[in-house]
C-alpha cells in the first residue's frame, strides 16, 4: 500500500544511501579524532570522574533524559561512558535500554495526549500521522536510525495509536544506530592518541 502524498519508505539500501552513511561515519570519526587531539586529557579526567562517581546508572539516567530531545539524542553519553572507561558491551547495553525505556516513556505521554483537538490532523498534515498508520513498524524503524528526532516519532507513534509492541519492535532498531556510532567513537577516539 503505497502512503498518501507520495511519501514512500525505501525497501532497501541503495549504493547512494550506503555512500551517505560511510560518509557520515567518516566525518563523525574525523570530528571525534579532533576534538580528541585537541581535548584528550580534559575530556578523560571528566570522564572519568563521571564514571566513577555514577556509573552505568548515571550513563542509563541521562541517556533515559537526553535520547527524546532533539539535538542532544544517546551520542553524548555513549562517548563519555567509552572515554570514562566503560567496557563496550555494558556501555552499549545500558545506552540501549536507555534509549529503548525513553521510547517507551514518550509513547506513553503520546498516549495519554491522544484524542487532543487538532493534535491528530497536525501530524497527518505534517505526514508523520500517514507513515506511522500506514508503515507502523517500518516507520518506527527507520526514524530509530534516520537523522531525525526520535522522541518526536515515539511521541507521534503515541497519539496515532500505534501499538506498543510496534514501538517495541521499531525502537529495537536503534541499536543499529548505537553500533555505528560506538565503532566511530571507538575509532576517532583511538586515531586521536
Amino acid at each position: 500500500m503505497k502512503p498518501p502524498h507520495g511519501l514512500s519508505l525505501p525497501t532497501h539500501l541503495t549504493p547512494k544511501a550506503m555512500a551517505r552513511i560511510g560518509f557520515g561515519l567518516l566525518v563523525l570519526v574525523a570530528a571525534i579524532a579532533g576534538v580528541g587531539a585537541v581535548l584528550r586529557e580534559p575530556i578523560a579526567t571528566f570522564s572519568s570522574t563521571l564514571v566513577a562517581d555514577y556509573g552505568l546508572l548515571g550513563l542509563f539516567g541521562a541517556v533515559f533524559a537526553m535520547d527524546p530531545v532533539p539535538g542532544l539524542g544517546f551520542q553524548p553519553a555513549l562517548f563519555l561512558g567509552y572515554t570514562g572507561g566503560i567496557a563496550l558491551g555494558p556501555l552499549f547495553g545500558a545506552t540501549w535500554l536507555a534509549s529503548l525505556s525513553a521510547s517507551v516513556a514518550v509513547y506513553t505521554v503520546g498516549r495519554a495526549w491522544r484524542g487532543r483537538p487538532g493534535l491528530e490532523d497536525f501530524l497527518v498534515r505534517w505526514r508523520i500521522g500517514h507513515w506511522l498508520r500506514s508503515h507502523g513498524v517500518r516507520a518506527i524503524a527507520i526514524a530509530s536510525v534516520a537523522p531525525v528526532p526520535f522522541g518526536l516519532a515515539t511521541f507521534a507513534a503515541g497519539v496515532m495509536g500505534v501499538g506498543l509492541r510496534d514501538l517495541l519492535l521499531g525502537a529495537s532498531f536503534r541499536a543499529v544506530k548505537m553500533a555505528l556510532t560506538l565503532s566511530a567513537i571507538v575509532a576517532g577516539w583511538g586515531v586521536s592518541a
